[in-house]
């Protein structure tokens, strides 16, 4: 079986259109929910100096409008730093070069963080509260997202995340409904 791309946001329901007040009748479509997933691996013979701090690695790339859900992360195998807070860092990705040395709060989405270690499981990333507008509507262009590994002591071991970016399809200007001219 192959893959199929389809452009445009996708609405799912049983009704398109309002054509009357009771539920049956009312329009009940909404965005579609999909993911694109991504993998970071700490690179082998990486400096062991404290503080270290990794390169930014792309793990997605949203279309212009989307709505983000979620940025879930399974940690298979444990980022580990001798001391202090271990981190990895979603952050948006430059426009021009695509790789980002900036990460200063403005360009961030969201930090897991641990004392020493990042140890194997599940987590969810919650929105840095500066940039909670982006989960709310990206912008009218596509928005790189990088995951940036650091630690505060020595880097001591390595980790791989799998990570799932969950968003909503919307239109370029992040409308979730179509016009009156798109019914």
């Amino acid at each position: 079986m192959g893959f199929a791309t389809h452009l445009g946001p996708w609405l799912l329901g049983t009704v398109k259109n309002t054509t009357g007040t009771t539920p049956g009748l009312i329009r009940n479509t909404g965005a579609t929910i999909v993911l694109q997933p991504g993998v970071y691996s700490t690179p082998a013979g990486i400096s062991t100096a404290a503080p270290y701090t990794g390169t930014a690695t792309t793990i997605a790339v949203l279309p212009a409008g989307a709505i983000i859900y979620a940025i879930i992360t399974d940690v298979v195998t444990a980022f580990v730093g001798a001391s202090g807070a271990t981190t990895l860092t979603f952050q948006t990705g430059n426009a021009t070069t695509g790789l980002s040395s900036n990460f200063a709060a403005a360009t961030q989405l969201g930090q897991l963080s641990g004392t020493s270690t990042l140890a194997a499981g599940r987590s969810t990333v919650s929105p840095s509260t500066t940039n909670i507008a982006l989960f709310d509507n990206i912008g009218t262009t596509d928005l790189i997202v990088q995951v940036v590994f650091a630690t505060a002591g020595n880097y001591t071991s390595g980790g791989t995340a799998n990570f799932q970016v969950v968003y909503a399809v919307c239109g370029s200007d992040g409308a979730i409904a179509p016009t009156p001219f798109e019914v």
